[in-house]
């Protein structure tokens, strides 16, 4: 096994299926399942009550429809990516970042939820399914993670969120092609400017199995665009005819402020 394929590797691992089965149905046996936000009790696992369900976000409105920047007014292209052949064909968001939205992907994300990925999944693909359907990804690739980064946080949430994406379209799941090539600073901690310099050159594609393909790249949330526009970059560069980005949501993204930044460094606990 090379290095490169040690992402790959603890993405994809999955514990058997019959060991999954039988631990549900004891623990739901032992502990009835509650709504992951208010903890009332639901109907099963992976599952929000319906109050929770009704207080759920809409998808944002304003952002180019290509690229996924905040815009005025929706837009099939904005000056940012009009003339940018290494620019996204479309970019689908399932909510804006706010609210009870908010609260699940910051326990998905930061808070070792990863078992939400299955509840995200279902939510995104009810809000983005047909349209999803519609663009017949032939791949489907999660945004990577660094190595290290990997280690530390144990798993890969785009990497989770696409998968559960992946089965809904009937599309591989693909983690072997886009690689990181080096550790970089977290995101939420930069400004545009820097988010943009922090991702420049640091993604790669290995192999040339994407040529000619439609591919869905999948990530948790989207806030300025610097990381999902350089991971798209090179994915046309190394020619794929068509990329589709799917993020779960859009951070209405304002200068010198994250709602982000407060729950990574710990000030904003789940």
């Amino acid at each position: 096994m090379t290095g490169q394929d040690f992402p790959a590797l603890l993405e994809t691992f999955r514990v058997p299926g019959v060991v999954v089965h039988w631990r549900r149905k004891l623990l739901d046996g032992l502990f009835p399942p509650g709504c992951p936000l208010c903890h009332v009790s639901v109907s099963g696992v992976h599952t929000l009550c319906l109050d929770c369900l009704d207080g759920l976000p809409p998808a944002p409105e304003n952002h180019c429809l290509r690229c996924g920047r905040s815009t005025g007014r929706p837009e099939a292209g904005c000056a940012g990516c009009l003339n940018d052949a290494e620019a996204s064909d479309a970019v689908y968001f399932a909510f804006q970042y706010e609210g009870l939205a908010a609260r699940l992907i910051l326990g998905f994300k930061f808070a070792d939820r990863s078992e939400w990925g299955v509840l995200l999944g279902r939510l995104c693909w009810e809000r983005l399914g047909r349209a999803l359907e519609w663009e017949r990804p032939e791949w489907v690739i999660p945004m990577p993670l660094h190595p290290w980064r990997l280690l530390g946080r144990r798993y890969n949430q785009s990497a989770l969120l696409a998968g559960e994406l992946a089965c809904r379209l009937g599309s591989p799941l693909v983690t072997d092609v886009l690689y990181r090539r080096r550790r970089t600073r977290p995101q939420t901690l930069l400004d545009a400017k820097s988010r943009r310099d922090n991702v420049r050159g640091v993604f790669r594609v290995q192999g040339s199995g994407v040529r000619g393909r439609v591919v869905m790249l999948v990530d948790d949330v989207m806030t300025t665009g610097a990381t999902l526009a350089a991971a798209v970059a090179v994915l046309k560069k190394a020619g794929a005819a068509r990329v589709i980005g799917v993020c779960l949501a859009r951070v209405e993204y304002e200068v010198g402020v994250n709602p982000l930044v407060e729950y990574e460094v710990g000030v904003n606990p789940l």
